[in-house]
């Protein structure tokens, strides 16, 4: 348990540190705070806000950043009625005003004839760091290492600051990597939960618990998790309004009723049946 509180105090995402980490320049932040750090110093993300161009064009290199975004489609999304010299000058232009901002280092972008990319061996993104941590806690869990999975579910979510550009004025399509990380944060959380669950950290679970709900009030295998923590807790009384709660925003928001599984595990809790570790491990999350 102490390596657990040992996790859970951590209070932030540290940027990249060249002098310690290898040979990454450049560490872009997405999540929640937009924030770029140069070889470790913060480089004043407000001048990127005030250019929109600029921050619009890299926004769409960080969503293009496996394979390139192409010249033809910044041209179609900001110069799409232009010459094709005027096209090609803008495109210059802002790719010098880019490269100024973000320090004049020739090796942060790739360039040829007919698209641009992120250099990946000079820079790093915070969502890379943050998938590749779920995918791990996610199979340490299926290795059976829970303890391992627990704290870097951890990790995880300490990674997750906020939405993905969270308060960013683009007309960029940003919205379904929006979603898809934010799937990635609630389904760790689920996991979280299940975790503590079962291996009896029922305050941590409790916690854990109704934050996820808090973000998504309609997953009902979050609430059956919560409804048999309170049961651990010995807390009927919250066990019922739990219950009652759940069941009312399901009923306004979609005419329909909690799963029977539910209800059967509400009755079982007042009883003081409680379910077997097992069935708790095999709530799935809904988030994918």
């Amino acid at each position: 348990m102490e390596a657990v509180k040992s996790a859970t105090s951590r209070t932030s995402w540290s940027p990249y540190d060249l002098e310690t980490n290898g040979e990454h320049y450049l560490f872009i932040k997405t999540l929640g705070s937009f924030n770029l750090y140069f070889h470790g110093q913060s480089i004043d993300s407000a001048e990127f806000l005030k250019r929109k161009r600029i921050q619009d064009l890299l926004i769409l290199l960080i969503l293009n950043r496996k394979d390139g975004l192409r010249k033809e489609t910044i041209f179609n999304i900001f110069w799409k009625n232009y010459t094709d010299k005027s096209r090609k000058d803008n495109l210059n232009t802002l790719i010098y005003r880019l490269k100024k901002l973000l320090g004049s280092d020739k090796e942060l972008l790739t360039i040829d004839r007919n698209a641009i990319r992120l250099n990946p061996f000079a820079i790093e993104i915070d969502t890379d760091t943050f998938v590749k941590s779920a995918q791990q806690a996610e199979l340490l869990e299926e290795e059976g290492a829970l303890d391992q999975a627990l704290l870097q579910g951890m990790e995880t979510i300490h990674l997750y600051e906020g939405d993905f550009f969270e308060n960013i004025s683009t007309e960029i399509p940003v919205e379904s990597k929006r979603v898809e990380y934010r799937k990635i944060y609630l389904s760790t959380l689920f996991r979280i939960l299940r975790l503590y669950l079962v291996k009896g950290f029922y305050k941590e679970a409790l916690k854990a618990g109704k934050t996820l709900i808090t973000k998504d009030p309609y997953c009902e295998p979050a609430h059956r998790l919560l409804m048999t923590t309170l049961g651990y807790l010995g807390n009927s009384s919250e066990i019922l309004r739990l219950y009652h709660s759940f069941e009312q925003n399901l009923f306004n928001a979609f005419g329909i009723a909690p799963d029977d599984k539910t209800e059967t595990l509400k009755n079982r809790l007042m009883l003081g049946v409680f379910p077997a570790r097992e069935e708790s491990m095999e709530e799935v999350s809904i988030f994918y």
